[in-house]
């Protein structure tokens, strides 16, 4: 067991957080919201929420898949109640014409208030998954200028492809994954065709990272319009990874090695395993990168959280000086699946922990420094008597944080809010 103090482990900050231990939370669930703080969604006997996103008018959108494969949206008002405007009943289900599960991951907003939605399907009723990304106008329904009939999909001649993020920056949409073994990102125009400004006149890159497989699990587009992807490699053991290319599609050599950097969060020993979920920009420019890692001293799955400048090299100002932090919540398994900036600076990582043999829906906040928050949390949150995970993280305007993911049994689009 670790212990229940902070202690410095291969150069890392890992601290535990023993639930007896931990100091009153002043975060909590905001009983404005839902029923007492959360509100649930079903899907048929299954529907799980993969992001959300807030409107500028408070709405909130989620996005994610039931159990035949179809893409699933449901939108919230201010107070946690479907929004009938949206489809008449608050929720869509988009079934991708296909011959596999469609699966969707990710979600962004547009300036004019459309919905863009990706992930993966097998068009064509071929058997090789794709790229799949849909656009909803603010009524729910599909937009016929996008694509066709408001679907788009994008193959690469690696292989099987799937994205898991996605990003809107001016007309432009870029869609992150995996293409074959390497990651793979795409850019559309405004109309849903491949932009062919981008990747050498195709429209989509792929890049080799580590020593064999690699996946891109997030994306960010900075200030100066260079995209950012993040998630994990082998090298090692599995790593965080991080690529960075220029606007044209070229590896930015300004960023790490060759525009790759390769993290081992917890050290190189024989099981390491480290995977960054998501990315966050901060206004400084630095780059947090967020997911989990195991430890020499236990294989339990830890939140982790890397800070890099913005050339790609660890921030040493942070995680008592090593860029780098680990940690456990309970003693099972603790999986960050988002991370989120909060005006104050903070570091917000939403995903599980368990107690027992449940998941629970898990929050955790760092300050600038990597420091855990012991004001905020951790907080963790029971949903019926059946597994829960937050999968999706936003943040309000007035500072109350939004969760999305799952709960309940049967399986549920779970939201929650904290204040």
């Amino acid at each position: 067991m670790i212990s229940s103090t902070m202690k410095i482990s291969f150069g890392i900050v890992i601290s535990t957080i023993a639930a007896l231990a931990a100091p009153a939370q002043a975060a909590s669930l905001d009983p404005t919201f839902g029923s007492a703080g959360t509100t649930s969604t079903a899907f048929d006997y299954y529907g799980s929420a993969a992001r959300v996103v807030i409107q500028p008018d408070g709405r909130i959108v989620t996005a994610g898949q039931d159990a035949l494969g179809a893409f699933t949206l449901a939108r919230y008002t201010t107070s946690g109640a479907l929004d009938t405007s949206f489809n008449g009943t608050g929720k869509i289900t988009t079934t991708p014409s296909s011959s596999c599960s469609g699966q969707a991951r990710a979600l962004a907003l547009q300036a004019d208030g459309k919905i863009v939605v990706a992930g993966t399907s097998c068009p064509n009723f071929n058997s090789t998954r794709n790229f799949t990304i849909y656009r909803y106008n603010t009524d729910g329904s599909l937009d016929s200028t996008f694509g066709s009939s408001g679907k788009a999909t994008v193959n690469f001649s690696a292989g099987a492809s799937e994205a898991y993020a996605v990003a809107v920056q001016g007309s432009s949409i870029w869609v992150a994954g995996y293409a074959g073994s390497n990651f793979a990102l795409a850019r559309l125009t405004s109309s849903g065709t491949l932009d062919y400004s981008f990747g050498s006149g195709s429209g989509t890159v792929t890049s080799a990272v580590g020593t064999s497989s690699a996946s891109a699990s997030s994306l960010v587009i900075q200030a100066d319009g260079k995209p950012v992807l993040a998630g994990y490699a082998s090298s090692g053991g599995t790593v965080f990874a991080l690529t960075r290319y220029t606007t044209n599609g070229a590896l930015d050599t300004t960023f790490g090695v060759g525009g790759k950097v390769l993290t081992n969060v917890a050290g190189t020993f024989t099981g390491n395993f480290a995977f960054a979920t998501s990315l966050a920009i901060q206004s400084d420019g630095n780059i947090v990168a967020a997911g989990y890692a195991n430890s020499t001293n236990t294989s339990y799955y830890r939140f982790a959280a890397v800070r890099y400048t913005s050339t790609g090299a660890l921030d040493s100002t942070f995680g008592s000086g090593t860029g780098k932090v680990i940690t456990a919540i309970g003693s099972n398994d603790a999986i960050g699946n988002d991370v989120a900036i909060d005006a104050n600076g903070g570091i917000i990582i939403g995903g599980y922990s368990s107690a027992g043999s449940q998941r629970q829906l898990t929050l955790n906040r760092y300050d600038q420094f990597g420091n855990q928050d012991y004001s905020f949390g951790p907080v963790a949150t029971t949903v019926g008597s059946a597994n829960a995970a937050i999968e999706g993280i936003a943040i309000q305007a007035d500072g109350k944080i939004v969760v999305a993911g799952y709960g309940n049994s049967p399986v549920t689009f779970v939201v929650a809010r904290y204040q």
